[in-house]
């Protein structure tokens, strides 16, 4: 086709792609836990080894797979980093399964002439591998070595630290603490009323709080260390996000140790009265606090509890009602059985999907997040969001709170500096929640993260225009949290990851993302600097079906607006690229004239 541009003065033959290739050659796109985005993760292509990669075994077996009737025969590869199985000629497709995302493995005879291993993931896929009765010594290494790698037990020993991609730019740079607080507003000011304290420095006081936090400026190092005795586990608010034109903040900590004798804290006081002046628009100070009210009343029994009215000033205190992890595991749990179960009544679909509770839990999460967005935009008042200790519901509303708030967060970058900030940087669980390199998923396990992905995709279905990144991008960003292909979502604080040295010894998932960002990028944003508050109500909340169903034996994903949408983006990229040739060409001509 021609492109012709007056601007220019010029006619350029543009050759254009016919059919989208994604811009990544075969070998890069083997970094992904799945080849296409698009795609879960039993729909690879072939085997391509990744650097650092090694593998440990093959062995001819029998795939059954959910998604197609009767066995498939072919050859599984165990490496290190992954269980692939290559279906032989003629069979339907390959299986790609991350070792460190499997959660149970279980080894059983299949009558007299066969032995099965049924490997069961966290992202709701079963694969059950059946040997013949001859085979049965091999079948035994491969279960062994299989449990062997997938459960090391101890996080250094995970695949992570064994990958050897190399990126040209860092994704460990994404965030940077002093940038990200000037860029919103509390350390650029001559007289600031916010201040960086370092008190916490190589994490002396706090060790599942960020190094560098910000307080308000009139609080002293001395009020903070004596504070920190005052809330669970130490974790004193700080602040996470200032409103640019009314000075409303938004600030997270964990629940004060009042106990059934309603002890107070004077240095904990001033530190609430504080956060409550740093705005002049307003003179009261929500604390959100997001548990259901039963169990924050029973925490006062175990000493802990919730702030008592009479002991601070122009305080409005509301619940959150949204549960705990344990019951968040719960129903995930009873929507694996739905997801996964072959024999559901299709006419009791909806009602079996409402009694798992999980929408209910969703719902509950970004309720509280839009209240939470609305008390600081709209009553310009500064809010202290809290939960028992701090690192799982606190995290999902004042990260889901900033995400309705600014657009800096909606951005691919943004969105980044976001999770880095309010997951990573302020101790998110990551290891208890996920279970990484371990079986024990009865405990501390909980999708806690997953379910603010899922929030955030509920939000981008209200607001498809306003996000500069795509839903697969959350698909993306919850593959991996199980994958322990990179060290982003290793361990439980940075306290941790720095003494593993993970930074020096993994690669961070931003840099390949930001190294291949068209892939995640919607085409269709628009930025919008106001804020969205969305009605959130049960009649527009939606299963996620791109990620907890990707498996379905009745639902195999397939999105050819996504495909012709790429397509359409690299034409895009190719004309701009064309266009930008033929306006320097230009220049330069004009020059070469004007000087002869």
């Amino acid at each position: 086709s021609s492109g012709i541009n007056a601007e220019y003065g010029a006619v350029e033959e543009i050759e254009l792609q016919g059919q989208y290739d994604g811009g990544v050659e075969v070998a890069e796109r083997a970094d992904q836990v799945c080849a296409d985005p698009t795609q879960p993760l039993s729909q690879h292509g072939s085997f391509v080894q990744l650097p650092g990669e090694e593998l440990k075994l093959q062995q001819e077996v029998e795939c059954v797979d959910p998604c197609f009737d009767g066995h498939i025969r072919g050859q599984v590869k165990l490496t290190t980093y992954r269980l692939f199985f290559t279906a032989a000629e003629g069979e339907p497709h390959d299986i790609d399964i991350p070792i460190h995302s499997i959660y149970k493995i279980d080894k059983k005879s299949q009558g007299e002439n066969s032995y099965s291993m049924l490997v069961q993931c966290k992202q709701f896929l079963s694969v059950r591998f059946t040997v013949n009765k001859q085979e049965r010594k091999s079948s035994k290494d491969l279960c062994q070595m299989l449990m062997k790698l997938a459960f090391p037990e101890d996080c250094s020993r995970l695949f992570a630290f064994e990958y050897k991609k190399k990126y040209k730019e860092s994704g460990w740079d994404v965030y940077d603490f002093e940038r990200e607080y000037t860029r919103i507003g509390a350390l650029n000011k001559e007289k600031s009323k916010w201040r960086h304290c370092a008190v916490n420095k190589d994490f002396a006081l706090i060790d599942s709080y960020p190094e560098d936090i910000v307080v308000p400026a009139e609080i002293s190092e001395e009020f903070i260390k004596k504070s920190t005795y005052f809330r669970s586990i130490g974790r004193i608010p700080a602040l996470s996000w200032l409103h640019p034109t009314n000075e409303a903040s938004i600030t997270r900590c964990s629940q004060p140790c009042v106990g059934i004798s309603k002890k107070r804290c004077e240095e904990d006081e001033a530190m609430i009265a504080e956060i409550r002046k740093a705005t002049s628009k307003s003179t009261h100070i929500y604390i959100c606090d997001c548990r259901p009210s039963v169990n924050a009343h029973a925490n006062k029994a175990k000493g802990k509890g919730f702030e008592i009215g009479d002991h601070y000033e122009n305080i409005e205190f509301s619940f959150g009602n949204i549960e705990n992890i344990h019951e968040v595991r719960n129903s995930n749990n009873r929507l694996r059985e739905l997801v996964t179960s072959p024999t559901i009544d299709e006419s009791k679909w909806f009602s079996s999907l409402e009694s798992t509770k999980w929408l209910h839990h969703v719902q509950l999460v970004l309720q509280e997040a839009v209240k939470v967005a609305g008390i600081v935009e709209s009553k310009k008042s500064s809010v202290v969001v809290h939960c028992s200790d701090g690192w799982d519901r606190t995290s999902q509303i004042t990260a889901l709170a900033m995400l309705l708030l600014d657009p800096y967060y909606r951005t691919l970058v943004g969105f980044q500096v976001l999770i880095e900030k309010e997951w990573l940087s302020f101790g998110h669980q990551f290891q208890a929640r996920t279970c990484h390199g371990t079986q024990d998923m009865t405990t501390d396990y909980s999708p806690i993260f997953i379910q603010f992905l899922d929030c955030v995709w509920q939000i981008t279905q209200h607001h498809p225009y306003y996000f500069q990144f795509n839903k697969y991008f959350l698909t993306f960003i919850a593959q991996h949290v199980h994958s322990c292909l990179y060290g982003t979502f290793l361990f439980d604080n940075d306290r941790e990851r720095r003494d593993n040295e993970v930074r020096s010894k993994t690669q961070s998932l931003w840099s390949y993302v930001n190294s291949v960002s068209s892939e995640f990028t919607n085409p269709l944003y628009k930025e919008h600097k106001a804020v969205i508050l969305p009605m959130i109500s049960m009649r527009t909340i939606r299963l996620w079906r791109e990620y907890w169903m990707a498996y379905h034996p009745f639902y195999r994903y397939q999105d050819p607006l996504y495909d012709r949408t790429m397509e359409l983006v690299h034409i895009r990229d190719k004309v701009t690229q064309s266009c930008d040739e033929l306006r320097n060409r230009n220049q330069a001509t004009v020059k070469i004239a004007v000087s002869s």
